[in-house]
């Protein structure tokens, strides 16, 4: 079988953690990882791991042999070109999350040009299967990939296992990251993609003070990690600027950069408290039963383009935040054990999964097998 995420470009997501738990657990799947970039080839060489350049002939090859391909962007996780993944491959979408907002077929005002609409329709017309994490989220995932409902299958993801149980490499990562600093709590601040109508403001507020939030960052020993989305970080380079200029003390607040950490879902299990807006990391975070604060700054604009498949504002399982004296003032709240949203996180999370037991992989594993044996997995 053959996997790949983000376009072929990082090795992270469902598919990173599925694959690194196959050769751990069923090596005789025979994964094999295709990239297109020469970072992610050369590392996970040097890890001894199964790899392929996508342009090579040896990708090439292990496209063509293959009888499962396993990806979560698109069909470019696997292959140059969506056209060019062969029609005997049987494919599996393993996602890259499904949060609130509408994307794809399902989002208010399509943005897409008819190129990416044709792939997007090829790609969802030899979708075999996609996994999601409950009938709930089943449901509304439909109305984006428009591959047939019964074509979902729930086994949650296999990144959530292991922010469930992280790994011992997981910690030796996280360990090194921080060096020898010690923080009492660790915050991440991670907005979603405005598909590129703009970059995600960070800290969107009137009466922001930098001077002030690292004063107070500082006094309570706690380190605040900005996240911008990859696809931000690539396109606004002005965004990058500034939150550099925010970080110039790396003890209260970094840039958890893409080159830095990789994948998000390895970091995620030593978050003590996640800001985010529209993102499905907070659909993830919701399996930690940890406080939650959001910034939906342009929650009408985004309404506007994208759309929610539920009600964002009265499920929101956290306080909304406007101004800085708001954000400083829940952080203390929460740092004071005042935490009032306990009950809505846990009526989401029960909607949002239907498995909490770290055995994602395993559901996906035996999906594959059945695939292989010709069985129907429903």
């Amino acid at each position: 079988m053959v996997m790949g995420a983000a376009n072929g470009k990082r090795y992270a997501d469902n598919s990173r953690h599925l694959f690194e738990w196959l050769l751990s657990q069923r090596p005789d799947l025979e994964p094999i990882w295709l990239t297109r970039s020469r970072q992610v080839f050369d590392s996970l060489k040097r890890s001894g791991r199964p790899v392929a350049l996508a342009s090579t002939w040896s990708g090439m090859r292990a496209l063509a042999r293959a009888r499962v391909g396993v990806y979560t962007n698109s069909l470019y996780d696997l292959a140059l070109s969506p056209f060019l993944v062969p029609e005997r491959l049987q494919l599996i979408a393993l996602r890259h999350g499904k949060s609130v907002k509408k994307v794809r077929f399902a989002q208010a005002e399509q943005t897409s040009s008819q190129r990416q609409l044709a792939e997007r329709r090829f790609e969802c017309s030899r979708v075999r299967y996609a996994i999601s994490t409950s009938e709930f989220i089943s449901d509304f995932q439909e109305t984006s990939l428009r591959i047939g409902r019964h074509k979902h299958i729930v086994t949650g993801y296999p990144r959530n296992d292991a922010l469930l149980h992280p790994t011992s490499e997981m910690r030796e990562l996280w360990g090194a990251y921080l060096g020898n600093l010690r923080p009492l709590k660790v915050v991440l601040y991670a907005p979603s993609w405005r598909h590129g109508r703009e970059a995600a403001r960070f800290f969107p507020f009137g009466d922001f003070d930098v001077s002030a939030l690292v004063e107070y960052l500082r006094s309570r020993a706690l380190l605040l990690l900005l996240r911008p989305h990859p696809n931000d970080a690539q396109a606004f380079p002005a965004m990058m600027t500034y939150l550099n200029q925010l970080s110039t003390d790396p003890d209260v607040i970094r840039v958890a950069s893409h080159e830095a950490l990789p994948d998000v879902h390895s970091v995620l299990p030593f978050i003590d408290i996640l800001v985010s807006d529209y993102s499905s990391l907070y659909h993830d975070f919701l399996l930690l039963d940890r406080p939650m604060m959001f910034v939906p700054y342009d929650y009408e604009e985004y309404n506007r383009h994208n759309g929610f498949h539920y009600d964002y504002m009265a499920n929101l399982p956290g306080p909304a935040i406007s101004t800085m004296a708001e954000f400083i003032g829940d952080l203390e709240m929460l740092l004071e054990g005042q935490d009032g949203f306990g009950e809505r996180r846990l009526s989401l999370a029960g909607r949002v999964h239907a498995f909490r037991d770290a055995r994602s992989c395993e559901r996906v594993a035996s999906l594959i097998e059945s695939i292989v044996r010709g069985e129907d997995p429903r």
